[in-house]
């Protein structure tokens, strides 16, 4: 699992990446308006760096458990064991929802090849993307999560570790 944390450090600094370009380009929409220059380009930008900030920071959220939780069942159940296997069955859940969105995905962005982004001009297979690499790295982060309970490794919550 060492390369699935050098995976989680990639996707870690390329969603830091991604968010500080984010606010690059929002400070730039904000400073705009004060000034007689316009970018217009600057509103579709930002959604599709938001998008793929959240694509590379999901898995690593599955796999680290940062994600929001009821546990109220998960708390009632009697041994660890069974909270792992209540884990996985969560974790198969996402797994399967992933081939779906995969599948669907790919579909969808197939019909992005006929339309292109209104202000950048860039075709809109590279934003419908986001779908099928998301669901991807689910994929495969749902099933290393399911590794990583079963072999009693359990993954740190600190802002730091990235």
């Amino acid at each position: 699992m060492k390369l699935m944390n050098k995976v989680d450090k990639v996707l870690g600094i390329i969603s830091m990446l991604l968010f500080a370009a984010l606010l690059s380009v929002v400070v730039i929409q904000i400073l705009s308006r004060y000034f007689p220059i316009e970018f217009t380009w600057t509103e579709e930008l930002s959604r599709y760096l938001f998008v793929y900030s959240m694509v590379t920071a999901a898995p690593v959220a599955l796999r680290k458990n940062e994600f929001i939780t009821v546990d109220m069942i998960i708390t009632a159940l009697p041994t660890l064991k069974a909270q792992r296997i209540y884990e996985s069955v969560v974790s198969v859940g996402i797994a399967v929802f992933s081939v779906f969105l995969f599948i669907y995905g790919i579909q969808f962005t197939g019909l992005g090849l006929d339309f292109y982004a209104p202000t950048l001009g860039i075709t809109m297979v590279y934003v419908y993307s986001a779908i099928p690499i998301l669901a991807l790295l689910l994929f495969i982060y749902s099933i290393v999560y399911i590794i990583d309970r079963y072999r009693g490794i359990e993954q740190r919550n600190e802002v730091d570790d990235i």
